[in-house]
């Protein structure tokens, strides 16, 4: 039930941004480009897989460098799947979950995703269906924001936090992301070879931190698990923190990490 009531939060979130999603992503297409020259070019893929499409963006790219290949975009939030099927040209649209993927075991040769299973509870239940669903020497390769994403905003929260609770104060409110180890040994776990998990740290700017955070609910990336009310006094705190340690005259920097990940069944 838990599992359940934060994955229809999510998918609210993400659906009630998919407008506003594709003007705010710029980022999004820079790493998917790069996702897609790690993928090889003489690769035979007859059926591709992707896992958390958006508005379908990466998808159609995808079609149009192996323009033989059936392609499958799957998203779990409705506003991205009427907005993809508005404009969505030679692929199919499935609406499902990344753990639930409702296809026949080795269904296709590659399954790719970019940006999306951070935002995905329980990996090795996610890893082990894309492993499902993959044929033999199938291809698993993906990028995902990884644990030191806005590692700036978590520590400007964590000093306010401490400063409030001084005496009895709570664990952070707050899940963060995945490590590179845990995303490795997900994949591990459930059977994958030739596992491969690289990362690098970019910088990002914004206006201030509350540009950021509004940027994060742009793009539906805003429902963490969270085990106490951040309120308006912690984020002003928070706020006062960032500026003093993580701006300058051209506003503050937020880190992104990004993880890349593959494997081969």
């Amino acid at each position: 039930m838990i599992l359940k009531s934060i994955d229809q939060r999510i998918r609210r979130a993400f659906s009630d941004s998919a407008l506003q999603y594709e003007a705010l992503t710029s980022l999004h297409k820079e790493i998917g480009r790069e996702l897609i020259h790690k993928i090889p070019a003489n690769g035979s893929f007859l059926k591709i897989l992707d896992v958390g499409m958006g508005t379908g963006w990466f998808t159609n790219r995808l079609k149009n460098i192996f323009p033989d290949s059936l392609v499958v975009g799957l998203d779990f939030a409705d506003g991205m799947i009427e907005t993809t099927r508005q404009y969505q040209e030679d692929f199919k649209v499935i609406q499902a979950h990344a753990r639930a993927l409702p296809f026949k075991e080795a269904s296709f040769a590659l399954i790719v995703s970019n940006l999306a299973y951070q935002w995905i509870g329980d990996h090795p239940l996610a890893f082990r269906r894309s492993y499902e669903v993959l044929e033999k020497d199938g291809i698993f390769s993906f990028t995902m924001f990884g644990h030191e994403t806005f590692k700036e905003l978590f520590e400007a929260l964590e000093n306010s936090i401490e400063k409030k609770f001084s005496k009895e104060r709570p664990d952070f409110p707050v899940r963060r992301l995945a490590k590179c180890e845990h995303i490795e040994a997900a994949l591990q776990s459930v059977g994958f070879l030739d596992v491969h998990v690289d990362f690098e740290r970019i910088k990002v700017r914004f206006p201030d931190m509350m540009g950021l955070i509004q940027w994060t609910k742009n793009i539906g990336a805003n429902n963490l698990e969270k085990n106490i009310y951040i309120g308006k006094d912690l984020l002003l705190r928070a706020n006062d923190y960032y500026n003093e340690h993580f701006k300058d005259s051209f506003g503050i920097t937020a880190t992104f990490e990004v993880v890349w990940a593959s494997g081969r069944k």
